[in-house]
């Protein structure tokens, strides 16, 4: 069986006119530049309900269309994912790991380490100054860290990578993309004083040299229709099954290859638990798989992959700044 690239995922297998949205957030995932036909052809609806729906993610419901770079031009070589155990209350924690800026994910969780955040670093000196400021925070009482090495799929990492030249209008264009994925190439070229086809080649080739990628993000409330789990997974013998099933699996959002505490992390989503619980017991019937722990994400505290594009400049590896 065939396996799609990272990134791009088939549509939930449980489906009806409900979950439109649904289809409509993942779409925006895959491809947060997609044409209101496009998303209408792909949903199977009207562009009149396709333009309406995300007008309403958009307006009401918290959801935003955003450019982001990938973490390795933006200077973030070590990326990790932390488990916190608390004394005392959640939140206060949660909120100062989520203020530190090195911190793109943060979330309350099930367990007996109800706290999970994810952050990426310049390299490990950063990521032990950084745990060591989690560990001063009132409250922490311990935390374990499982480090990514190799991203197999999440919507803010690129397919692939290849060397490009940026100058200043590039840079311009990335910060008014990270404002708003969806601003049209006219409004662009207005602002950065070039013509619509100009800038449509721009912003093609740093999608497509990997330095950014347009996605949807969610607000990070979750809701009955969408319902979101970690898992940390252990493996035994050859794990290649593994990464296998979390390349193809429909409910993955976020996986990645670990060392540490997991051989893999991820984090499925889907519209019920019971969805959920299919989907890992597939995993778990892998001979390769040796044991599965779970936490059940209750409140997403923060989830932003935005990085201001001045910081990324002189760190890049692989991308060079046109002076």
């Amino acid at each position: 069986m065939s396996t799609p690239p990272p990134g791009r995922r088939h549509p939930p297998r449980e489906a009806g006119f409900d979950d439109v949205d649904a289809f409509l957030i993942r779409a925006l995932q895959e491809d947060g530049r997609a044409s209101i036909h496009d998303l209408a052809e792909t949903l199977g609806v009207s562009r009149d309900v396709a333009s309406q729906r995300l007008r309403r993610l958009i307006e009401q419901e918290g959801v935003r269309v955003v450019a982001a770079l990938d973490p390795h031009f933006a200077g973030h070589h070590v990326l990790t994912h932390a488990a916190v155990v608390v004394d005392g209350p959640l939140r206060p924690v949660a909120e100062r790991i989520a203020a530190l800026p090195n911190s793109v994910f943060v979330s309350l969780t099930s367990g007996s380490m109800p706290l999970v955040f994810e952050s990426r670093h310049r390299d490990s000196a950063e990521l032990h100054e950084v745990l060591d400021a989690v560990r001063a925070i009132p409250g922490v009482r311990s935390l374990l860290v499982t480090t990514y090495v190799d991203v197999l799929s999440g919507f803010f990492v690129a397919d692939r990578r290849s060397p490009v030249t940026i100058d200043e209008l590039d840079t311009d264009l990335i910060k008014l993309l990270q404002r708003d994925g969806r601003m049209s190439f006219r409004s662009l070229g207005e602002q950065v004083h070039l013509s619509p086809s100009s800038v449509r080649a721009r912003v093609h080739r740093l999608v497509e040299a990997g330095v950014i990628r347009i996605s949807a993000i969610t607000s990070g409330q979750l809701t009955r229709s969408r319902i979101a789990i970690g898992l940390g997974i252990s493996a035994r013998g050859d794990s290649a099954p593994i990464r296998e099933f979390l390349l193809r699996s429909p409910d993955v959002d976020f996986a990645a290859r670990t060392h540490g505490r997991f051989d893999y992390v991820a984090t499925l989503e889907g519209p019920s638990a019971a969805h959920l619980l299919r989907a890992t017991e597939e995993l778990r019937a892998l001979p390769s798989v040796s044991a599965v722990e779970s936490w059940a994400h209750y409140d997403i505290v923060k989830e932003n992959y935005e990085r201001a594009i001045e910081r990324a400049v002189g760190g890049n590896g692989g991308w060079q700044v046109a002076r």
